[in-house]
């Protein structure tokens, strides 16, 4: 599986603490885990929430990671709140 990392994602992970930062390595090594075998998806919270393919998993209880799948490839586009990423979504409707 290829991984990108979109700019404003490389930007979220900057602006995280460093405790954050560590929980968000875990759930990026799980999520590539559970991804290669998806019946183990480790309590990840992995759900689809837009039709394009966008999918948000949880990184403890307020942080949200957001990724992108289409054809082999994994884009790594948010990090943020609930809020935060409720209105990234609402920039992705027409």
């Amino acid at each position: 599986m290829r991984i990108e990392l979109v700019e404003r994602f490389q930007r979220d992970v900057a602006a995280l603490p460093t405790d954050q930062r560590a929980a968000l390595f875990d759930v990026l090594l799980a999520l590539h885990q559970a991804l290669q075998s998806p019946h183990t998806h480790a309590g990840l919270g992995l759900r689809k929430i837009h039709p394009t393919g966008v999918w948000e998993t949880r990184v403890g209880l307020g942080l949200r990671l957001v990724f992108a799948l289409a054809a082999g490839t994994l884009t790594r586009v948010r990090v943020g709140s609930h809020h935060e990423i409720r209105r990234y979504l609402r920039s992705l409707e027409p």
